[in-house]
């Protein structure tokens, strides 16, 4: 049984045969004209550098060992999205522009008022960042100098380190400024306490280890002048001897916390100044032997089969107003 849509399909292929001569001249001019401008392409060359970002990003000072803080710990999801964060900074890409003069090597125009955003422009073009499948970081450069595409992928890596170095080195330093300040006032504290308990000792006032021992001496003293002495001692601790004891317990509660302060001064001062390795590099960049960029068979190929479809569409509506304008006259 002959249907309506195979009547449809059989006039739109007698058409096409129809009109087959011209289909095939307009296809076969489109796969010229792309073979000729996939070769007038600039060819480009693919470098990359695979990374796994660290889990700790300082180094620990504490006895308590935590998976968490270990060097040799590869950092997870949130780690990878952090570093790509960082990899895609204004500050790395400056660095990595002034560094290769990218202005001049991309050919734009230095006294154009545009010249920034055709900059970034074609430096995301040419430079991507991507987690992989593996929770590694995969940093690909493109370039029409394949050395020069291998040492912006290690030079970008490279400058990863220093940019957050950087930021936690800021960061720390803030910190570690109140915490030399707690510290200084601990100290101080401390300080003033301990010239308490020197004060009362030159009254006579004794420790509580010392106090029992008084008693004893004083029966056992073979002079008068030494038993006067240890009697004025005994008063003394009588009278002084609960803010003696105070004092004593307060100075062992300050030591605590200035032990406590002391090892996160020693942690902060550590992040603000020193410059840790934040990534595991699993692969350098090396210049590529051949060329990534331009694909130039799948250019002609994707050129000539749309231009083929399309030229059919085209006489298609070419035809169907020719019918319309037929039938209005």
């Amino acid at each position: 049984m002959i249907t309506k849509e195979n009547n449809h399909a059989e006039d739109l292929l007698q058409f096409i045969w129809n009109k087959r001569k011209l289909v095939i001249l307009i296809t076969i001019i489109a796969a010229i004209a792309a073979i000729i401008y996939s070769y007038m392409i600039e060819e480009k060359f693919k470098s990359g550098v695979t990374l796994y970002p660290a889990m700790s990003s300082t180094v620990a000072f504490t006895d308590i060992v935590d998976p968490d803080q270990s060097a040799a710990t590869f950092g997870a999801e949130q780690q990878a999205e952090q570093m790509i964060q960082v990899l895609q900074s204004a500050e790395i890409r400056n660095q990595i522009v002034s560094k290769y003069n990218l202005l001049e090597h991309y050919g734009i125009d230095s006294n154009s008022s545009l010249k920034n955003t055709a900059l970034n422009k074609t430096y995301a073009g040419n430079v991507s960042f991507a987690r992989t499948k593996y929770g590694s970081v995969l940093i690909e450069v493109m370039d029409k100098d394949p050395k020069m595409a291998a040492d912006i992928a290690n030079d970008i890596s490279m400058f990863y380190d220093g940019s957050k170095n950087r930021m936690i080195n800021e960061r720390s330093g803030e910190a570690l400024e109140v915490a030399e300040h707690e510290r200084n006032k601990l100290k101080a504290e401390i300080e003033m306490i301990v010239d308490s308990l020197a004060k009362l000792n030159k009254m006579g006032v004794v420790d509580q280890e010392t106090r029992p021992t008084l008693i004893t001496a004083i029966a056992s003293a073979k002079d008068d002048e030494t038993r006067k002495i240890i009697k004025s001692k005994i008063l003394a601790t009588d009278k002084y001897g609960s803010i003696y004891s105070n004092f004593e317990d307060r100075l062992e509660y300050m030591n605590l916390r200035l032990s406590t302060k002391n090892a996160v001064y020693e942690q902060l001062k550590s992040d603000a100044t020193s410059t840790f390795s934040h990534k595991f590099t699993v692969e350098k960049a090396y210049p590529a032997e051949k060329k990534a960029y331009p694909i130039r068979w799948l250019i002609v190929v994707v050129s000539t089969i749309s231009t083929f479809l399309f030229s059919i569409i085209l006489l298609l509506v070419f035809e169907k107003l020719k019918d319309l304008q037929s039938k209005e006259s």
